[in-house]
């Protein structure tokens, strides 16, 4: 029996606004686009996720390897600004937290939870979750879903984890959990009523 869903943020409940970003930076300094996500998103992006570096210091480290002329207040507006809220997807979450409990397993910094909370209040769609800046460790490293397990109180028979990227399904999957790609949220609601969790 399903007791409780996780769901990740950027890309399910939010557009992927980091994507959004690359693109953007890319484009506007004729940058390679790969180049751009190994600087943003790579190595140096889990250090800030994990909270092992600052806001500043991730900052830093972006300018200087990309030449951006911007200020980091400048660039972390650009960053945030590119997420939206899914609003078929907040319904769906919204109607699941009727049977079962609901919380967010989130790759992310506190700049934008923060901002993307005060624009958006999404934290109160949900019972709680799991933010990597908080644990210290992002998705795909396992520890982070048995933290999510241990903060769920439930067995990972009993969980469902949603996530737009495969690779962050896998450890869950390995552990047990019932896990949905998220392409849509049609797709996502069709998912859950073959499952019949949706009603």
């Amino acid at each position: 029996m399903i007791k409780a869903f996780l769901f990740d943020l950027g890309g399910v409940l939010f557009t992927n606004g980091t994507k959004k970003f690359i693109s953007y930076i890319s484009s506007q300094y004729s940058l390679n686009e790969d180049n751009v996500k190994e600087i943003i998103d790579g190595n140096i992006g889990s250090q800030y996720r994990e909270a092992k570096i600052s806001r500043d210091e991730f900052w830093k480290h972006v300018k200087e390897k990309l030449n951006l002329k911007e200020s980091s207040d400048e660039l972390e507006k650009e960053w945030i600004n590119r997420y939206e809220l899914i609003s078929e997807t907040k319904e769906i979450i919204s109607k699941l937290a009727t049977n079962y409990k609901v919380y967010y397993l989130s790759d992310n910094v506190k700049e934008r939870v923060d901002k993307l909370d005060e624009r958006f209040h999404f934290i109160s769609l949900f019972t709680d979750g799991i933010f990597s800046h908080k644990v210290g460790v992002r998705k795909p490293d396992p520890k982070i879903y048995q933290y999510a397990l241990e903060k769920t109180k439930t067995l990972p028979q009993e969980t469902v984890f949603i996530d737009d990227k495969p690779k962050m399904l896998e450890p869950a999957k390995k552990l047990g959990m019932i896990t949905i790609l998220f392409t849509t949220p049609n797709k996502l609601k069709e998912d859950l009523i073959h499952l019949r969790l949706y009603f």
